[in-house]
């Protein structure tokens, strides 16, 4: 009998004792605030060129300090859209890893986030000109009525190169969690 309750009770102890010993991590999809190392623009980049951000402040996980001040999280130029007839460059960045401010390297699965995009530009110029175009419009008690309209012409600005200076905030979201090693 005693055999089988030390048998429950070493039993009861191997299931609960991982429960017990937690491993510190960020989250996947959390985000971390970051600034440009240099400043960033479309008119010197290509697709794959490698870019640096710094962490301007400690990330803590409890009482473990996950991210340092000074910490630099490597990424590269994952696409690249030169400006055309009516669109802005466009441009979208990868985070593949992060130096410790002791030397040390680690992977870390990421993107960039400007503002509420994980892509910088891209959007419509305005246009060059617009049309004078005249909507009708029943009018009650009247047989005729209507409201003139200014509608773009079709004709649209060249777009333009977009930049990150350097103390431009943005954000590292974290694509997978994050282990401090």
């Amino acid at each position: 009998m005693t055999k089988k309750v030390l048998l429950i009770f070493l039993t009861f102890i191997n299931i609960l004792s991982p429960a017990f010993c937690f491993t510190p991590y960020l989250q996947k999809g959390t985000l971390i605030k970051v600034f440009s190392k240099e400043p960033i623009t479309t008119k010197n980049l290509e697709e794959g060129s490698l870019v640096y951000f710094i962490s301007p402040a400690d990330v803590w996980v409890l009482e473990d300090k996950m991210i340092a001040k000074g910490d630099v999280f490597q990424g590269y130029v994952d696409m690249l859209k030169m400006p055309i007839l009516g669109v802005n460059a466009a441009l979208s960045i990868k985070v593949t890893g992060i130096i410790k401010t002791n030397g040390d390297k680690q992977a870390v699965q990421g993107r960039i986030i400007f503002k509420n995009s994980d892509i910088l530009g891209g959007n419509l110029t305005n246009p060059l000109s617009y049309n004078k175009s005249f909507f009708p419009k029943k009018v009650y008690g009247n047989i005729w009525g209507g409201t003139y309209r200014y509608v773009p012409s079709g004709e649209y600005e060249y777009g333009q190169h977009v930049r990150i200076d350097s103390h431009d905030s943005m954000f590292v979201q974290l694509d997978e969690d994050y282990y401090n090693n």
